[in-house]
């Protein structure tokens, strides 16, 4: 890999990570009652998502419709895995509170799924 392409790899996972952390900060400031705080940290969020989209773009992370589809059911299929796993090893740890999040995000990652496997099937 050359030493740019390292570069763009690591700005794509920086500015990814960045959205959670800003969408993340919002929530709370929200919780908090300031809104206008809340409001500012989603446009960062929105803007860090469009850099990290460029990137994805550069990197040739992104194909056709059908090929981006079909990449992400295969995600989210996994993902759906992943996350029920952690949920039973949550319980088994007696951490309540993560198994209830890995059980709930488990649901919404099988129900990507489900729509991008329905888009599959029209094209």
């Amino acid at each position: 890999m050359s030493k740019l392409t390292n570069i763009m790899e690591a700005t794509f996972k920086g500015e990814t990570m960045e959205v959670g952390l800003y969408l993340a900060m919002a929530k709370k400031a929200e919780l908090e009652g300031r809104a206008d705080i809340a409001m500012y940290l989603k446009q960062l969020a929105w803007e860090e998502a469009g850099h990290a989209c460029e990137v994805a773009t550069m990197l040739g992370k992104i194909g056709d419709t059908k090929a981006n589809l079909e990449m992400m059911h295969q995600g989210e299929t996994m993902a759906t895995k992943e996350k029920a796993d952690a949920a039973r090893i949550a319980r088994e740890e007696g951490n309540q509170e993560a198994a209830t999040f890995f059980d709930a995000a488990s649901r919404d990652e099988n129900r990507h799924r489900s729509g991008l496997e329905g888009f599959l099937k029209s094209i």
